[in-house]
């Protein structure tokens, strides 16, 4: 590896205080005969075993081509739950494995991907997400106890549906809409909008709400009952484990900025319309934006946005939950919404979500230090805590 392509490469953490937490499964020292060995990487995805790419590119592309300027195996991991311990069995002949499946697709949960990257962590093995992350960052639950940092709003946290029936409605009649988001999902899947339907009506179990989700393609309300959507939402439990709800941002219009990081460091953004909660009519008006730009982490429009992000939100996040900036993913992306202007006239931002599970697009910028970051990893993992 030549010099310039050296010098991406983060410094290893050289105290076991310091190694990232779903790396401290008490590895010893690498063999001199491991440590001289090409390193291997998998990039795995849902799809069909024997499959060389996943079917829709979506940045990957370059990914491989960035591995391929350090002395890297990159080899495809297609997953298929029918065919768990084969690929168990492959991952436990590589370094690492960079991971690209949604938390719900097709019908089908991560539960057999995630007890895979448990085992193959256990093992030895640098996993990007971890599943011990991505049950702290990349659940809504993430939303709940961030509320008091820059980016939060007034949130709240159900654990069973009994608590939903119990305190949705003192929730309600506080904002009058709010957005109801299940734990662990994906494509606007289990994520609601939910309004009192009659201004000065009870708030009693039969109070009628209007409710859309936002994956839903007509852009139609449906009227129901409150306690009609609390039923609803009593499967979500069962896979995501919690519901939160969060205020509904009068500036949903104006879109959302993903901004995409590597452990700690800002690597591009992108401004998108999701107008699946938008009012019908509201959601007409952005058809013609076109596809979002990817634009590189200098980009003036976001100038703002990135040091916040850099230097107070992210590090305050990994102080609450209890993690360092290197355990989080090599790459994973943050979406806000645009709140309130401040009292200069500048934006404020809320946190919307946060994705680690399946990020892809990304800025084609990107692949070199989410390839140099992963490298850096597994050789990390290679030498062991306190190396």
């Amino acid at each position: 590896m030549d010099d310039r392509l050296r010098s991406l490469l983060p410094q290893a953490t050289a105290t076991e205080d310091d190694w990232p937490v779903s790396e401290r499964r008490g590895q010893g020292a690498a063999t001199d005969e491991v440590a001289s060995a090409r390193l291997r990487v998998g990039v795995l995805w849902r799809g069909a075993r024997g499959a060389e790419r996943p079917a829709e590119d979506r940045g990957l592309g370059g990914l491989f081509d960035a591995f391929a300027a350090f002395p890297v195996d990159v080899v495809p991991v297609p997953f298929d739950d029918g065919r768990v311990e084969e690929v168990r069995a492959e991952l436990h002949t590589l370094d690492g494995v960079l991971v690209w499946v949604n938390p719900i697709q097709d019908g089908a949960t991560r539960r057999h991907v995630d007890e895979l990257l448990w085992d193959a962590a256990a093992n030895g093995r640098f996993v990007s997400a971890h599943p011990e992350v991505i049950a702290k960052l990349g659940t809504k639950q993430v939303l709940f106890e961030t509320r008091h940092l820059g980016w939060g709003s007034d949130t709240s946290l159900y654990r069973s549906v009994d608590e939903l029936r119990e305190r949705l409605p003192a929730r309600l009649e506080r904002h009058r809409r709010l957005v109801v988001k299940q734990g662990r999902g994906n494509g606007g899947n289990g994520v609601w909008s939910v309004e009192l339907a009659e201004a000065h009506a009870p708030i009693t179990p039969d109070a009628p709400v209007h409710v859309r989700e936002a994956r839903a393609k007509d852009r139609q309300s449906e009227r129901l009952s409150l306690a009609e959507f609390v039923r609803r939402c009593e499967p979500y439990f069962a896979w995501s484990g919690i519901l939160v709800d969060q205020e509904y941002q009068r500036r949903l219009a104006d879109g959302l900025v993903r901004c995409y990081l590597s452990h700690g460091e800002v690597l591009g953004f992108s401004h998108q319309w999701p107008a699946g909660l938008l009012d019908a009519g509201v959601a007409g008006n952005l058809a013609d934006r076109g596809r979002p730009a990817m634009d590189g982490p200098d980009a003036a429009a976001h100038r703002r946005l990135r040091r916040l992000v850099e230097h107070q939100w992210v590090p305050e996040m990994a102080s609450v939950l209890g993690l360092s900036t290197r355990d989080f993913p090599v790459i994973w992306d943050a979406d806000f919404l645009f709140g309130d202007e401040d009292e200069r006239g500048e934006d404020t931002y809320v946190l919307c979500e946060i994705n680690v599970s399946a990020v892809w697009p990304f800025p084609p910028t990107a692949s070199t230090t989410i390839a140099a970051n992963t490298v850096a990893r597994m050789e990390a993992v290679r030498r062991g805590p306190g190396a």
